[in-house]
C-alpha cells in the first residue's frame, strides 16, 4: 500500500511537471505568434538582396542570414528545431525601392569642375544701318526730248555741279561739298552720264534725281530739296515731275515717298550697331 502512494506521487508529480513544460512551451509559441506580427506592421529591408548582383561571385550561403531573432529564443535558423514553428504565416510581399542616384565621388566633382565649359554660342548677326535710296524721274512730253544744251544752264542755275564721273551732283553748300552730294543727276539714255565733249548734241527722253539715304543733311530736308528741284527742272525744260518707274507723281505718291523718308528716320533713331 505505501508503494502504491509512493507511485501515485510520482505519476502526479510528472503529470504537474508535463503541465508545467506545457504551459511554458504555449507561452513561448504566443510570444513567437506576437514577434511575427510585429515584424508584419514593421517590414526590414535588412535581409532584401542587392539588386544586380552576380551569383557567380557570391560566397555560400550563411545560415545566419536567414535567421531571426525571436526575443527571448535567441536566432532560429531554418534548420532550427522550432523553425517550423516559428516562421509559420510569413508572407513574403515584394518591395519596390526607389533607386537613388549615386553621388559623384568628390574627386569626380572636382575633376568636373575644372573643365572648361564650353557653350556653342552663336554671335548674332549685327543688322546693317537703315539705309533707301529715293529716285525722281523728270520726263519730256510725248514725242519731245530733252537737249543736252537746254539741260547745262538749267542746271547750272539751279546750284549743279557737273562731276567727273559724268553726273551733275547738288550739294547743300560750298563748304560741305567735299562731304557728297545730296543728290545727283543723269540722264535716262545710255550710258546715262553727261559728256562734257558732247552735251550739246546730247537729246534725252527725261533726267533721272536719285539720292542714297542717310547723307550729308539730314533725310527729310533732302528729299525736300530734291522734289523741288525736280519740280523746277520740269517747269524749266516743260516736262512732268515723275517717279522712278516714269509715273506721273500725284499728292498721294508724293505723301507715299515721305512716309518712307519719315520711317527712314524713326528707325535710324533707334537702330544701335549692338541691337
Amino acid at each position: 500500500m505505501e508503494l502504491e502512494k509512493t507511485q501515485l506521487q510520482w505519476l502526479l508529480a510528472g503529470a504537474g511537471a508535463v503541465i508545467v513544460v506545457l504551459i511554458y512551451l504555449w507561452g513561448i509559441r504566443a510570444r513567437i505568434k506576437e514577434g511575427i506580427r510585429k515584424r508584419r506592421r514593421q517590414p526590414s529591408f535588412e535581409n532584401e538582396p542587392a539588386l544586380e548582383s552576380d551569383d557567380a561571385n557570391q560566397p555560400p550561403p550563411d545560415p545566419m542570414l536567414n535567421a531571426h531573432d525571436f526575443m527571448n529564443l535567441g536566432r532560429i535558423t531554418p534548420d532550427h528545431h522550432l523553425a517550423e514553428k516559428a516562421l509559420v504565416d510569413v508572407e513574403i510581399l515584394p518591395v519596390n525601392r526607389k533607386i537613388e542616384p549615386t553621388p559623384p565621388e568628390e574627386g569626380d566633382s572636382d575633376a568636373a569642375a575644372a573643365l572648361p565649359v564650353r557653350e556653342s554660342r552663336r554671335e548674332p548677326a549685327v543688322p546693317p544701318a537703315p539705309r533707301m535710296t529715293v529716285a525722281l524721274t523728270v520726263m519730256a512730253l510725248r514725242d519731245q526730248t530733252f537737249k543736252g544744251s537746254q539741260i547745262q544752264p538749267v542746271a547750272e542755275d539751279l546750284q549743279f555741279q557737273l562731276s567727273a564721273a559724268g553726273l551733275f551732283e547738288r550739294f547743300p553748300d560750298e563748304e560741305a561739298a567735299d562731304g557728297g552730294p545730296v543728290f545727283s543727276m543723269a540722264h535716262l539714255r545710255e550710258p546715262g552720264v553727261f559728256d562734257p565733249l558732247t552735251l550739246d548734241e546730247l537729246s534725252t527722253p527725261g533726267l533721272l534725281l536719285f539720292m542714297n539715304l542717310p547723307g550729308p543733311v539730314e533725310e527729310m530736308k533732302a528729299l525736300e530739296l530734291m522734289v523741288v528741284a525736280a519740280d523746277q527742272l520740269a517747269r524749266r525744260l516743260r516736262g512732268t515731275i515723275c517717279d522712278e518707274r516714269r509715273h506721273r507723281i500725284t499728292n498721294q505718291s508724293l505723301m507715299h515717298l515721305r512716309n518712307q523718308v519719315a520711317d527712314l528716320e524713326r528707325r535710324r533713331r533707334i537702330w544701335t550697331p549692338s541691337s
